[in-house]
């Protein structure tokens, strides 16, 4: 269809479905990615490692979303994790840059926080300002990925350069599969009082933070639409906790103590998340449409809708 065209690298991937499928309705999209789309919009096999593709992909774009990468606990080397993530960024963003491309949003994560047992937060709930601390081959790319878009940003050949910290990202077709899981565990774990029928998810995210799919994906719509700042980062998180726990206790029982709470407001209703997306709210007009008692009701009626 006509309208401003935007490149999604990774847009055949699992999030890049729901973000291409965002975007068709008034952009004229392009698929760069190893996999095709499932939508029927114009593609690309290009490996982010190609520069040279990458540039020749990039051109006549107004708008690029950068979903492309390894994502977290798939079976590759860390070498393979820092040359697909973090050079193929910085090939994006040398292409973007050298095509004048107005507006560039990138895919970082949560993860790159660093959070682990040895490594709590430092105050809550968590925004854009807190320390990037990574171990983590996965999570260091995340950080690293924003410090490169940072360093073009101050270069100025992009017109805005944004980056998205979504936390686990929750698709429909994941969403019974987390229920069976917390199904096996005690009601302060989050175990939603229902009988599911379906594969364990296995390792639950430790601070139960999640979004939808539809929200993560409304998120970068909003992101490559707004007018904003020249460089920013955002943290794309539901308001509440996977499986409803109480937040502050479940932080007690991870680590064994609490960390200062900068704004008792925030968690005035106790399933609030860790996490504060307040920030995209306000930049960005973007405010998550699912909770988890949306997730439950889609889940066990199966339509599909909410994650």
């Amino acid at each position: 269809m006509a309208g401003p065209r935007v490149l999604v690298t990774g847009g055949g991937g699992l999030l890049g479905t729901h973000v291409v499928a965002a975007m068709t309705p008034d952009h004229a999209v392009e698929v760069l990615d190893l996999r095709r789309p499932a939508a029927d919009v114009t593609f690309r096999p290009v490996d982010m490692r190609d520069l040279e593709a990458v540039r020749s992909a990039v051109r006549g774009h107004d708008r690029v979303i950068h979903l492309a990468g390894i994502d977290d606990g798939t079976d590759v080397s860390e070498h393979r994790y820092m040359e697909v993530n973090v050079q193929g960024t910085w090939n994006l963003l040398h292409a973007c840059e050298e095509a004048g491309v107005a507006k560039v949003v990138i895919a970082s994560s949560s993860a790159a926080f660093g959070f682990n047992p040895r490594n709590p937060p430092d105050y809550l709930p968590i925004d854009e300002a807190h320390p990037l601390r990574p171990t983590r081959t996965y999570d260091l790319t995340k950080a690293l990925i924003e410090q490169v878009a940072e360093s073009f940003a101050r270069r100025g050949g992009i017109g805005s350069i944004l980056c998205l910290r979504p936390t686990l990202v929750l698709r429909p077709e994941k969403a019974r599969e987390i229920l069976a899981e917390l199904s096996t565990l005690s009601p302060e774990e989050g175990n939603p009082g229902v009988a599911v029928d379906a594969p364990r998810y296995g390792d639950l995210p430790a601070h139960r933070c999640y979004v939808t799919s539809r929200d993560a994906a409304a998120a970068f719509r909003a992101a490559t639409l707004a007018g904003t700042a020249p460089f920013a980062r955002y943290v794309i998180a539901a308001r509440d906790t996977l499986g409803g726990v109480a937040a502050l206790p479940w932080i007690d029982r991870i680590y064994g103590r609490r960390p200062p709470v900068r704004d008792p407001d925030w968690f005035a209703a106790e399933t609030a998340s860790p996490l504060d997306s307040r920030a995209a709210e306000r930049d960005l007009g973007w405010l998550p449409d699912d909770d988890w008692a949306a997730v439950v009701g889609t889940a066990l009626t199966g339509d599909g809708a909410a994650a």
